[in-house]
């Protein structure tokens, strides 16, 4: 089947798509919304292209617009020639800066963002729209420490991005896969983390939020502090974590077709439950962050995903039954030979290597 949205850059052509961004169109975020659970296999892309525009877009607000717009005109002479509306110079708030556009500005909008994103690829670091990256290959786990002091550690398969404002008027990230945060108090200037499913603000405060692009879930967890947590896929619905709590947020597989109405009236969809202790005491969510792998009558499908960033393989099921294998179990330096043996043991499946890194599973 041919798509028409192939690439990131198609989407942040389309006008429709930066209203979805935007959430400034009902129907369009509703047919976004749609696109995601009728085309599975396009949700990793969407998403990425909702993370480029926001990156971009954040960037933008926080610049002068008059200069930008100049410059991308520049930048964008050799292309097709495209309406530009003037805009005013942002006001500091994100939702007044929203409402000045009309429907002939995001047009505009979109222009802008697209050049943005195509000056970016090519020039890799624009001079007014930096973009520092923190990665970890599958397999890896590295700390740091941000430019205000927030020390952050980030799980394997995962990645941080922020502009080049952070720590100066804003402190936002944008998050695919895991991490944990220890964020430096500033009661001025919040610290945002942004995933496709959640927005999770703080001040001061340690918490850990998980959100894979090749899984269904959003999970943030806070350990210390106060958190406020914002349900983009649910209106916008705003929660407020407390210590030892945590959200969840989840959505179809790619082989499921759940109605995006099924999935928000889940029961357990965006409802505020405690947390997870192990029998030493720590938070099981946490046990990663101590080289740690936990898992608590998890099934062997979501423990493989864990395992393929943890030992960087590729497991892959030939049983489909096998997947919904439960089990209980904690690791911390056993081999990914070993971890198998062990699961083996308790319930009845073979796996064999093809390579060093691929693994089949099956009866």
């Amino acid at each position: 089947m041919q798509h028409k949205y192939r690439t990131v850059e198609d989407l942040l052509k389309d006008e429709s798509f930066i209203n979805y961004c935007l959430r400034k169109n009902e129907q369009d975020v509703h047919f976004w919304e749609q696109y995601v659970v009728e085309h599975p296999d396009r949700k990793g892309l969407v998403e990425e292209a909702v993370q480029e525009y926001r990156l971009l877009f954040s960037a933008l607000a926080h610049a002068d617009l008059e200069d930008q717009l100049n410059n991308l005109k520049k930048k964008m002479a050799n292309g097709e020639d495209a309406p530009v509306v003037e805009l005013k110079r942002a006001a500091p708030s994100h939702t007044s800066f929203y409402r000045r556009f009309s429907y002939v500005a995001v047009a505009a909008l979109a222009v802008m963002i697209i050049g943005g994103y195509l000056y970016r690829m090519v020039q890799r670091i624009p001079s007014q729209i930096s973009v520092i990256q923190y990665a970890c290959k599958p397999g890896e786990r590295k700390s740091f420490q941000m430019p205000d002091g927030t020390q952050v550690i980030l799980n394997a398969g995962s990645e941080i991005s922020l502009n080049e404002h952070y720590a100066k008027n804003t402190r936002e990230v944008y998050l695919k896969g895991e991490a944990f945060f220890e964020v430096q108090h500033n009661a001025a200037v919040p610290f945002i983390v942004h995933t496709s499913s959640m927005d999770v603000k703080a001040v001061g405060t340690a918490f850990n939020v998980k959100s894979y692009n090749n899984e269904n879930r959003t999970e943030a967890v806070l350990i210390r502090g106060l958190v406020e947590v914002t349900l983009k896929k649910d209106n916008n619905r705003k929660l407020y974590l407390h210590p030892d709590e945590k959200v969840l947020w989840t959505e179809a597989r790619a082989n499921e077709a759940t109605p995006a109405s099924t999935i928000k009236t889940n029961p357990e969809q965006g409802v505020i439950k405690p947390v997870k202790k192990l029998d030493n005491g720590n938070v099981k969510e946490l046990a990663w962050v101590q080289n740690n792998l936990a898992f608590e009558d998890e099934a062997f499908e979501e423990i493989a995903y864990q395992l393929n960033r943890w030992y960087n393989v590729d497991i892959q099921f030939e049983t489909s039954d096998v997947k919904q294998y439960h089990f209980t179990a904690t690791f911390k330096k056993e081999k990914i030979e070993q971890v198998l043996e062990i699961l083996k043991a308790s319930k009845k499946f073979n796996y064999r290597f093809e390579g060093a890194q691929h693994i089949v599973i099956y009866k």
